[in-house]
């Protein structure tokens, strides 16, 4: 297989002046255009219901169509969701699906390197919006090479034959002549739905590339810059947890956690019980929590390792021992239960075997729970010799003792 070749340097690479001039002029319109609109002609609900529908269905397209479904196969789609994605994808202007997924593939493949399209380490800039400003000079072999099986979808390839046509029918056309139909000016709808709504639509997506890489915590991975930042999920459909998405990039979710924000997950869920969405691709939960504890035993290393030469060496290795007992521990505790709740699922009906399930189950979860709370309460002990370490102040053998006995 090919490799794919990273870009020239920046400096050898021609400028793109149709993107360089695109992105300019298109803020330039929808803030300066649309502030001086609302002057002269005054501001209607229906103008930002306007924006607000165009903003959605295009976020959508690019978060659940161009992101989870062809760049990371996450789920199976409907023709008709997959044109809905491919029309209002080109609404959004963030280029063909085609061409958007190779980017987006080689980003994950290469994170981080120079063939990553959007690579952070040339600068929170070039990450967000300058890497657009440089011409692809790659034959086309090398840069489809990572998209074999979109080269072949029939659908998407239409969009991209038609791509500039359907970016001026639905991102500008289309919002101007529905604000006409609901009784607003031409020109307000092409404004609010069509430069504002595109303004800002691509920050919100730059913003994964740049600030997600930059701010954030890592709780699922160390191997690279992606980083869960949960105030980048309300703008972006729930594209803000990105440590976890670029850990599991072919799972449907990118909050995983019940409680995160992530509009696009929750879509999707709404699209399945109507038909137009199966095949959700889930991460089981003992790999989520083996990555995370993973993570934590890093993190506990390392602040043993920072503590007092004469300390560490008394105490490091064996404490490093006990909490690689307890996270093993609590990684069998959790496959245990895991294992137990998907043959509970299988048996759905009542029965006497089904009772036993729900005994064993009770069990099982029981034991993680002891499991989970035990390693917690070591790291918390970790914290505090680690601490003492570091400022030379002896802990208590007590405490030490209580870390080396529990095994978690």
């Amino acid at each position: 297989m090919i490799e794919a070749k990273p870009q020239m340097a920046t400096s050898k690479r021609p400028f793109d002046y149709t993107n360089i001039a695109f992105l300019t002029l298109t803020p330039l319109i929808g803030i300066f255009g649309t502030a001086l609109y609302v002057w002269r002609y005054g501001f209607s609900w229906i103008d930002l219901a306007v924006f607000a529908l165009m903003y959605v269905c295009g976020g959508l397209s690019i978060t659940a169509g161009y992101h989870r479904y062809y760049a990371h196969l996450s789920h199976k789609s409907s023709k008709i969701l997959q044109f809905f994605y491919l029309f209002f994808g080109a609404a959004a202007v963030e280029n063909s699906a085609l061409n958007w997924t190779a980017d987006h593939r080689n980003h994950h493949r290469f994170v981080d390197t120079d063939a990553d399209p959007y690579n952070i380490n040339r600068g929170g800039f070039y990450a967000h919006m300058g890497w657009i400003c440089y011409k692809d000079s790659r034959d086309a072999k090398t840069r489809y090479q990572s998209v074999p099986d979109l080269l072949k979808d029939p659908l998407l390839m239409w969009q991209h034959r038609w791509y500039l046509a359907l970016v001026v029918l639905a991102g500008f056309v289309f919002p101007a002549v529905l604000g006409h139909l609901v009784g607003r000016p031409l020109l307000a709808g092409l404004l609010w739905g069509g430069f504002l709504r595109v303004t800002l639509g691509h920050h919100m997506t730059f913003l994964i590339n740049s600030a997600a890489h930059l701010w954030g915590k890592r709780p699922y991975s160390l191997d690279n810059s992606a980083r869960d930042n949960w105030a980048l999920a309300p703008l972006t459909f729930g594209e803000g947890y990105h440590n976890f998405h670029h850990k599991f990039p072919s799972d449907w979710r990118n909050g995983v956690r019940w409680y995160q924000f992530d509009m696009t997950k929750w879509w999707l869920a709404l699209m399945r019980p109507l038909g137009l969405v199966s095949n959700l691709r889930r991460t089981p939960e003992p790999h989520i929590l083996k990555a995370r504890l993973q993570v934590e035993l890093a993190a506990a290393k390392n602040k043993i390792s920072a503590t007092e030469p004469s300390w560490r060496m008394a105490w490091g290795d064996r404490i490093h021992e006990s909490l690689e007992a307890a996270k093993t521990r609590v990684e069998a505790a959790m496959e245990r239960y895991h294992q137990a709740k998907l043959e509970r699922a299988r048996h759905a009906r009542p029965s006497a075997m089904r009772q036993g399930l729900e005994s064993r189950l009770e069990a099982y979860r029981t034991e993680f729970l002891n499991a989970r709370m035990s390693w917690k309460s070591a790291m918390r002990l970790v914290n505090r010799l680690s601490y003492a370490g570091a400022t030379k102040n002896l802990m208590t053998v007590a405490a030490i003792l209580d870390l080396l006995k529990s095994r978690v």
